[in-house]
């Protein structure tokens, strides 16, 4: 009886030590738990305000970005001005120079037509700055006979002089130019007003002393490389309405009293 009641003492002090090192076990093992908790928990905090802190700079990125494009946009706009100011800039330059350029041509023009008295040189100056300055080599000068009341063909280029030898003050367009005074400019529109003849006429530029008519400048097709008349163009044909009529009528001038001369002598 002894013997089992010892036996029974034994297996309930093995049972209890038993059951404190398993509680002492689950304490250390709860403490742990707890301390990872503990860490877990800090490590939570620690990445919240990780986040927190990248949420922000997230934020500052945005605006940055956004403050760059409009930096951007900026720029652009003004690059853009830039661009319009140059282009405006260049476009003004080269309208400079064309009229520098357009300055000089009449000049040489002016200067060609005043340089000789002699009437062949005279004549022929008139068609190379038509030549040269308007583009044609399609050309029929007049002068007026008052007497015929008529046009008469004094030089050409191009042109079937038969045709023109003689037109009569009214008659087409060359003849009516001559007769109002006003110049005939083609419109570009197919045909002509005029006589067959004048099917190609491009201008028709009456020649004018203190207001009167002394003759007729007449230009045909342009060249194949100049598809219709310029601005400089026009001012060419005022020039030689007055210029080409004074330096014709200066030629006979210095053919008559210069032919006087010299025979007198």
């Amino acid at each position: 009886m002894k013997k089992d009641e010892k036996a029974q003492g034994e297996y309930v002090r093995k049972v209890g030590e038993d059951t404190r090192r398993y509680i002492h076990d689950l304490l250390i093992d709860y403490k742990k738990t707890l301390g990872l908790v503990a860490s877990l928990e800090t490590e939570k905090n620690r990445l919240h305000e990780d986040k927190l802190h990248l949420q922000e700079q997230i934020i500052a990125l945005k605006e940055e970005l956004n403050r760059y494009h409009g930096e951007q946009v900026e720029l652009k706009r003004q690059m853009a001005d830039i661009e319009t100011d140059i282009q405006q800039f260049s476009d003004q330059y080269v309208a400079v120079e064309q009229q520098n350029a357009n300055l000089a041509n009449l000049y040489v023009a002016s200067f060609r037509l005043h340089s000789t008295l002699e009437r062949q040189e005279v004549l022929a100056a008139i068609q190379e700055i038509i030549i040269n300055l308007i583009g044609s080599e399609e050309i029929a000068i007049f002068e007026l006979d008052p007497k015929k009341s008529a046009l008469s063909l004094v030089a050409s280029l191009g042109i079937e002089s038969r045709r023109y030898q003689t037109i009569p003050l009214g008659t087409g367009c060359i003849g009516r130019a001559a007769l109002s005074g006003e110049p005939y400019l083609h419109d570009g529109n197919s045909g002509s007003a005029g006589l067959p003849d004048e099917e190609h006429l491009t201008a028709c530029i009456p020649l004018k002393l203190d207001g009167q008519v002394s003759g007729v400048i007449a230009i045909f097709r342009l060249l194949q490389q100049k598809p219709d008349l310029e601005a400089l163009d026009h001012e060419l044909f005022d020039l030689l309405a007055t210029h080409a009529a004074v330096a014709l009528y200066c030629t006979k001038l210095h053919t008559k009293f210069g032919a006087g001369v010299v025979m007198t002598a």
